[in-house]
């Protein structure tokens, strides 16, 4: 019995690492359409940016999930996260592609995110596509004042989705945790826009790239857009109204891992404005 699981488990990480050497040439194969294509079409045709930009990003996110599914990762996306306005988007955080399950999501554009700056330059794909979509660059450890500036910024300036995890980093263990809420808070606090929320789950086991190269059959992504919410008008109540949100994320989550639909879970949260419709992400 134990050497048929050592053989199961032997070939399950070679699956795996041979989906994370296709995905590595997909990505390379992807990079020469983005510097040919994607960033001097953008410079040529600049109100076409979010456009080109958003089929990159949808490319890549599909072929990932795709390759990966040959290492045995299984991925699902359920509703619409609506980015033809400016709103803001609120997610847990488990691993590096929650930000792809939120790409393929939304529609029409890729939503923006607020990212540290160690991302902004030499990183393949990522550095990039962060300043093709506007995303507020921060560092708040070593520049807090500088990484609050930056969100501002990004907030007046946003046609589109700003896409924050205010849990601040992946969580290890699958759970939501505290929320920094300085950044959603300077996002309210400056411009009052709708929020969306993305749940995430199954994906914590990969939490990080060096995960993936034998774990892609742990991945079972799974992300749900929940929403909308309209913010409160009075400043004073938008530390209550950041909690509610959790609150809808920790719920959800809970009723999605005990197999009960949205219309079951019941919870604390803000009321959706509107709901959303819910159906795979295409």
């Amino acid at each position: 019995m134990e050497k048929t699981l050592g053989v199961v488990a032997f070939f399950r990480g070679a699956l795996s690492l041979i989906a994370a050497a296709l995905v590595g040439l997909d990505w390379l194969v992807l990079d020469l359409f983005l510097r040919l294509v994607v960033i001097p079409g953008a410079w040529l045709l600049p109100r076409h940016r979010l456009r080109l930009v958003t089929w990159h990003m949808k490319a890549i996110s599909w072929t990932t999930f795709a390759i990966f599914g040959i290492g045995g990762g299984r991925f699902r996306r359920k509703g619409v996260l609506p980015t033809d306005a400016p709103a803001y988007v609120v997610a847990n955080h488990q691993a590096v592609l929650d930000i792809m399950q939120v790409t393929l999501l939304a529609r029409p554009y890729a939503p923006a995110f607020v990212a540290r700056t160690r991302y902004q330059r030499f990183i393949p794909q990522v550095s990039a596509c962060i300043r093709l979509l506007g995303c507020p660059m921060v560092d708040p450890r070593s520049d807090r004042l500088g990484a609050v500036a930056a969100i501002r910024r990004g907030v007046r300036d946003l046609t589109h989705g700003l896409l924050i995890f205010p849990e601040g980093h992946r969580s290890r263990t699958g759970e939501v945790g505290r929320f920094r809420t300085a950044g959603l808070e300077t996002m309210l606090r400056e411009r009052r826009l709708p929020v969306y929320v993305v749940v995430n789950d199954g994906m914590w086991r990969a939490r990080r790239v060096a995960d993936a190269l034998f774990r892609a059959h742990l991945m079972d992504g799974w992300s749900e857009v929940v929403g909308r919410f309209e913010p409160p008008e009075d400043d004073a109540e938008i530390p209550a109204f950041i909690g509610r949100l959790r609150d809808v994320i920790v719920e959800r989550l809970a009723a999605h891992r005990a197999g009960v639909g949205p219309a079951s879970s019941t919870g604390r949260g803000p009321e959706p404005e509107a709901s959303v419709e819910k159906h795979d992400a295409r």
